[in-house]
């Protein structure tokens, strides 16, 4: 067997990783760099040749650094993901048509093949890999781990995870339930790099969102479009709160397709929310006014802000900052100016991300990372992926004894790993 982690062992994002056998290849992950990263993105000849004569690739969840080369890569091999997340990137693709030219990726969407918690994969029919996806809580929706057998070792790829998510409090259960030990555990290693980050919990920010609700009558919310969680939070506080959850229509797109995959989480993720077809009717005035609203909008929002500020300005506005804290930092790689500004328009009427306890990481905090090596106990070791360079694994409390695989080729049990 041998494992290759071909882009994400020393930056976050651009994942690729490969695991083969004589007969069979599987690919997990096709993504691109993140924005700012200063790395050079691969180019279609160096995709074209990773992806080679792979059997499949699997994707864990649709966050562009883990599918953002998906359209690059031959339509002869087969490309999976959960069907909500399919339905995420045709969403968010269609949305991005209408201002270039986006024909490509959503015909490559149309082709992906979905797959579904607990249905397990013969890779390529050769009998050589098993694949089996688990669910797993992140910022994304329809995320998934892989559960990986291949000659009579048993690897587990986390993807992006973690526990203090709404649905968080399955990962241990299903770990112990379905995975078991394992021989090699390959996981992302995100807030290795991020100790001083506040972590907190989906159901604590849903609670000081909605005592900001109740001391301010016009909020927006700069989020992510699709942290299903973060947006959950925002529904359930104006529910509490009588306030109007107010969304335009792409934003209203995408809560339809987290409902219409609820199921037995219908009471999270059922969303009843007011589309924006115009603010300045008299109508929508008035509703607005009398009872106040939550308004999520994206980085590209400035001007629909800008000119709301203006009719509804009976009181101060106010703006929940509820995304990573270094895309408002002036002058980094990894800055978005479009984020600043927005900002700019509240001044002092801020809520701030971590600082105010609005904003929690996608990713699993330290000692969530701690205990699931600790409860799968790769035999063999850890490579972990995701993180950025110059962060250590090793220190995470109490895991001396696990071999940590870092840059370079190893060969050991008959396992070729190379990064």
């Amino acid at each position: 067997m041998n494992i290759t982690i071909h882009r994400g062992a020393n930056q976050i994002g651009g994942c690729i990783t490969e695991i083969s056998s004589d007969n069979c290849k599987l690919l997990i992950d096709f993504g691109s760099n993140l924005p700012g990263n200063q790395k050079a993105e691969l180019t279609e000849k160096q995709i074209c040749d990773i992806a080679g004569s792979a059997d499949a690739v699997f994707y864990t969840h649709y966050h562009g650094d883990h599918v953002g080369l998906h359209h690059l890569i031959p339509t002869s091999i087969k490309q999976y993901i959960g069907s909500g997340a399919k339905d995420i990137m045709l969403c968010k693709y269609d949305a991005l048509n209408k201002y270039g030219d986006y024909g490509k990726e959503i015909e490559m969407v149309k082709r992906i093949n979905t797959y579904r918690a607990g249905q397990r994969f013969d890779i390529g029919g050769k009998g050589e890999i098993f694949l089996t996806p688990y669910f797993v809580s992140h910022s994304a929706f329809d995320a998934y781990m892989f559960k990986i057998e291949c000659e009579e070792k048993k690897i587990l790829h986390t993807g992006d995870f973690r526990q203090h998510g709404y649905l968080g409090k399955g990962l241990f259960p299903t770990l112990k339930k379905y995975v078991g030990e394992v021989d090699i555990l390959v996981t992302e290693g995100t807030m290795l790099g991020r100790k001083q980050e506040s972590i907190v919990s989906e159901n604590e920010i849903q609670q000081r969102i909605t005592k900001i609700l109740k001391e301010h009558k016009y909020v927006f919310a700069l989020c992510s479009s699709t942290d299903i969680d973060r947006l959950a939070s925002f529904h359930a506080a104006c529910k509490d709160t009588g306030r109007v959850f107010f969304v335009d229509k792409y934003q209203k797109s995408v809560l339809d397709i987290f409902s219409k995959y609820a199921g037995k989480h219908s009471s999270l993720f059922d969303f009843n929310a007011f589309e924006l077809v115009n603010y300045r009717t008299s109508n929508v005035k008035q509703k607005l006014t009398r009872e106040g609203f939550l308004m999520p909008i994206r980085i590209n929002g400035y001007h629909l802000v800008k000119n709301m500020l203006d009719v509804y300005n009976d009181e101060s506005a106010w703006l929940i900052y509820s995304m990573w804290g270094g895309y408002a930092e002036e002058n980094k790689n990894y800055t978005i100016e479009s984020v600043i500004n927005i900002r700019n328009l509240f001044k002092e009427r801020l809520f701030d991300g971590t600082k105010d306890y609005v904003h929690t990481s996608g990713h699993a905090d330290i000692q969530t990372l701690a205990d699931v090596c600790k409860t799968v106990n790769p035999h063999i070791g850890v490579i972990p992926i995701h993180k950025e360079e110059n962060t250590a694994y090793e220190s995470l409390p109490n895991l001396s004894e696990y071999k940590i695989f870092h840059e370079g080729k190893t060969i050991i049990e008959n396992i070729s790993i190379s990064i």
